[in-house]
């Protein structure tokens, strides 16, 4: 989770979530989950990784549960694994997260998970909502390639011990379809065109009806509600993609990149969820850090 390992090294994810109408899971800290269930396996490694940096540290936890390809942004993307073998954790800081929103490609080799997460440091306290992508393997196990968030001023409320994880339903794709890829990058550019016109209208146009928007500050935010958050903030001078990934089925897909502000300010970057459906891709999640 690179949000707060660029915002989770800062701040942190919460094991407290607020009751959600869904999927009920377990919490198992681990990757076993009913065979025939692949989000209950990508939500038990989600609470087996909250698991093992709570008993590891933040740096040896995250180790554990990366992708051999996975990225860390520290802002622009590097990858994980020999970033993280050159960090050493500051002393008292704790880091805990809860699932609360998820989904699986159909190919079961794609998914995300998001939710709360709260990062400790003596009385000091950090909230906000991470977005973690992940990659399921040959050996069948879950692990991140890509983890990153967004701060929010305020904790989410407490909750009982069993938590609903609410399941996104992926696409209508079944199998990879012929220009499926180059219909998804059409889809990001003008996405990334429109932002550079401050039209905002057309992000929210992309949002799929379950779809959210991660914001710094406002946290997650229902597409019911994403015209008004938007309406009157500025666009941005230019977009570029970075990095993309797409499911073996072609209905799920993660996309992250830079954009760039006025002169003299730093960059901003996004991490996108895709879905495919009938009528083309969709979001699913738009995080903006």
């Amino acid at each position: 989770m690179t949000h707060a390992f660029s915002a989770r090294r800062r701040i942190v994810r919460t094991l407290w979530l607020a009751p959600l109408i869904g999927l009920a899971l377990p919490a198992a800290a681990g990757q076993a989950g009913p065979a025939d269930d692949p989000l209950a396996s990508l939500v038990a490694a989600e609470r087996g990784f909250a698991a093992d940096v709570a008993r590891l540290g933040l740096s040896p936890g995250f180790r554990a549960h990366v992708a051999p390809e996975g990225i860390l942004l520290r802002p622009d993307p590097r990858p994980a694994l020999a970033q993280l073998a050159s960090e050493t954790d500051e002393p008292g800081i704790r880091l805990e997260w809860e699932p609360a929103v998820a989904a699986v490609a159909r190919s079961n080799d794609l998914g995300f998970t998001t939710g709360p997460y709260r990062m400790t440091r003596g009385e000091e306290a950090h909230h906000g909502r991470f977005l973690t992508i992940w990659l399921r393997g040959a050996d069948g196990k879950w692990r991140w390639f890509l983890d990153h968030g967004v701060p929010t001023p305020a904790a989410t409320p407490a909750a009982p011990p069993a938590v609903a994880v609410v399941r996104l339903e992926t696409g209508a794709a079944a199998s990879r379809p012929a220009g499926g890829e180059a219909e998804l990058v059409a889809a990001e550019d003008a996405l990334n065109a429109a932002a550079g016109r401050g039209d905002w209208g057309a992000l929210v146009d992309a949002l799929a009806e379950p779809g959210y928007l991660l914001r710094p500050r406002d946290g997650m935010i229902a597409r019911a509600d994403a015209a008004r958050l938007l309406a009157g903030r500025p666009g941005f001078a230019g977009a570029e993609r970075l990095g993309m990934r797409i499911s073996g089925a072609g209905d799920l897909a993660a996309s992250y990149g830079r954009l760039a502000r006025a002169p003299g300010k730093p960059p901003a970057y996004y991490v996108r969820i895709w879905r495919r459906e009938a009528a083309g891709w969709r979001l699913l999640i738009d995080e903006l850090t």
